[in-house]
């Protein structure tokens, strides 16, 4: 049997069935009788020890994917509240399987705890929520429990539990086997390795139900039971036409358990064809990549859930999480090593082991570079003081309103031609710059690899820039097609193209239904996708959103409504001005512009924009549209 070393977060139970493992049921025995000799009184629990979270772990310590959900959770508590230090006990479900020796943990949990509150469990994986739901009440006294890391998870699994939570581990096979058939366009068949597990067996359901809608497009074999000797056989064996994905396999036929790193090592060195694979742990050791499940990121949501829980929150109103865990995540090794153009990885993928490069004598032409940036900068603030000295003309000479109207349209004109003349010189500077990082990125020191970030941070603001000028200045150019519109037909369209950003920073966001609208569709669309976008941005560690309306006699008055950072008193006669711009750009990224936008289109649907906020409390932006009646 492996020998396992000890762990910074081990419990008593951890030590006891690493004993178990290496002395057999003498231990046990001894244990047991223990139980029930007269113990001698005991002294006082120290108050830090008498209320404490209790994680339990299915596996054994130095077991990456557990070790990392473990590191997620202890880090999201001890940040929420510093000093706190959970109860971890380690259940050794990998080296006992069949879970024979939980009679004896709950013997020796009761005798523990005894004196010990526990007012939340958290269940690190399949056996340990097994064993949380089978002991709670005797052991425990209906101490609430919210899990991660249950493969297979049905509702079933909980069904008549009360004040259970948690978050499934849902492995995104679909996503990483069409990945694979995107990149290796000449793949005939995919062998599956799992092993039969309750893990892998419920891995290799998920898949099998993911995957049914492949049938015809390359053929799915999944391994029999076997040693890890026959399997890494029949992976070497393979034909240059495979491709083989790993689920979850951590013990064989033969009962030998294996790490991920351990097994994603072996098939690297043994296969001839790219290896992908469903979990983060196994990246940087032997496999190509794939859409990749990170046991910090379960455990830290798992934190997540369990602080609002403490924090008072009924749990019954908490669903268990079944969102998006995965990255998607490339070896650049293994890509060169198998000949394969990043132009085919999907835009968003992460690359890891890629070698850093950059040449010294570039370091000119960098500098060269930002000094255009800042040329071009002050052409764009010259534009920008143009627009508003002509905004603020307009009012004081009413009177000459059409002359007035000329020079704006004049104005207009001359900064859509600068915009389209200076955009060009923008592109191919940017260009040369990121062709420059590419090539030659580590190859300087220090300061000139900061020096190219700062250049490639500045273009793509100078780009972002231009674009929302462009935007404000069509706003008073185009043409408005005004029609009877679905108001909730708009919202969906928006919440839709702002998908990845609300599933990003995890965002609730939720709306009455809204009612028929008169106006420009594209406007419309404009004016809700930046409020909803700024709610977005400056939010709050749990953000949520709503978005409602109401009819206040005269005009359709609409609220987004969020939970963020608010704004404070100080700057509310200053947020609808163009390039006023209240947070810092590194933290806050954005131009300033696109509340400016959103005022300028209500008022060309003769609507009013207005706001209210609370530093630290949110904020409520509201805009009126005239009826559609």
């Amino acid at each position: 049997m492996t020998k396992r070393p000890s762990h910074p977060y081990s419990g008593c139970s951890g030590d006891l069935i690493a004993s178990i493992g290496r002395f057999g049921l003498f231990i046990v025995l001894a244990a047991l009788i223990c139980c029930f000799l007269p113990l001698p009184a005991q002294a006082a629990v120290p108050p830090e020890q008498q209320s404490r979270i209790l994680v339990l772990n299915s596996y054994h310590p130095y077991y990456t994917w557990s070790d990392n959900e473990i590191n997620g959770i202890v880090e999201t508590l001890q940040k929420a509240r510093p000093g706190s230090e959970p109860i971890i006990e380690y259940l050794d479900c990998k080296f006992f399987p069949k879970t024979d020796h939980f009679d004896h943990l709950r013997a020796l949990f009761a005798h523990k705890f005894k004196n010990v509150k526990i007012p939340l469990i958290m269940a690190v994986d399949n056996p340990a929520l097994d064993f949380a739901l089978k002991y709670r009440d005797e052991i425990f006294r209906g101490a609430p429990i919210v899990f991660c890391g249950i493969n297979g998870f049905e509702p079933v699994m909980i069904a008549g539990k009360t004040n259970v939570t948690g978050v499934a581990e849902l492995l995104d096979v679909r996503g990483t086997v069409e990945m694979m058939l995107q990149i290796h366009p000449g793949t005939r068949e995919i062998f599956v390795i799992h092993d039969y597990t309750s893990t892998g067996l419920a891995t290799r359901r998920q898949a099998e139900k993911d995957l049914k809608g492949l049938t015809g497009r390359v053929s799915i074999r999944y391994m029999d039971n076997l040693s890890t000797t026959e399997m890494l056989r029949q992976v070497k064996s393979l034909p240059p036409t495979s491709l083989v994905l790993a689920l979850s396999y951590s013990r064989d036929s033969e009962g030998r358990v294996y790490d991920h790193s351990r097994i994603a090592q072996l098939l690297g060195e043994q296969s001839p064809v790219p290896v992908y694979a469903g979990h983060e742990e196994q990246i940087g050791h032997g496999i190509m990549g794939g859409s990749l499940l990170g046991g910090k990121l379960h455990g830290e949501k798992a934190a997540e859930m369990a602080l609002e829980v403490l924090n008072g929150r009924d749990i019954a109103t908490m669903p268990v999480y079944t969102g998006k865990t995965t990255r998607i995540m490339f070896d650049y090794k293994l890509l060169k090593r198998f000949n394969i153009p990043l132009d085919r990885l999907p835009y968003n993928s992460i690359l890891i082991n890629r070698p850093e490069s950059f040449y010294a004598k570039y370091t000119t032409l960098v500098w060269a570079t930002i000094g255009t940036f800042t040329s071009l900068a002050i052409i764009i603030a010259l534009l920008a003081v143009n627009v508003a000295q002509k905004r603020r003309s307009s009012r004081e000479l009413a009177a000459k309103a059409g002359e007035l109207e000329r020079s704006n349209a004049e104005l207009q004109e001359f900064s859509m031609i600068a915009y389209h003349d200076l955009q060009e010189p923008l592109r191919i500077i940017g260009g040369f710059v990121q062709l420059l990082e590419k090539r030659y990125h580590g190859r300087l020191d220090r300061d000139a690899d900061e020096y190219i970030a700062i250049t490639v941070q500045n273009v793509n603001h100078m780009k972002q820039l231009f674009s929302d000028l462009l935007g404000y200045l069509r706003l008073n150019r185009k043409e408005r097609v005004c029609a009877a519109l679905d108001g909730n037909d708009i919202l969906n369209t928006v919440l839709a193209d702002l998908k990845d950003s609300i599933e990003a920073c995890g965002a609730e966001v939720t709306f009455d239904p809204l009612p028929t609208v008169f106006g420009d569709r594209s406007m419309l669309m404009l004016i809700m996708h930046n409020l909803i976008s700024n709610a977005l941005k400056f939010r709050s560690e749990s953000p949520r959103i709503h978005i409602s309306w109401q009819w206040n006699g005269k005009q359709q008055e609409f609220a987004v409504r969020d939970n963020g950072i608010g704004i404070a008193p100080e700057y509310h006669g200053k947020i609808f001005h163009i390039f006023r711009k209240l947070h810092n750009r590194d933290k806050y990224p954005g131009t300033g512009i696109g509340l400016a936008i959103c005022k300028r289109a209500v008022e060309l649907h003769n609507g009013q924009v207005w706001f209210e906020s609370e530093p630290g409390r949110g904020s409520t932006f509201f805009f009126s549209l005239p009826p559609a009646a």
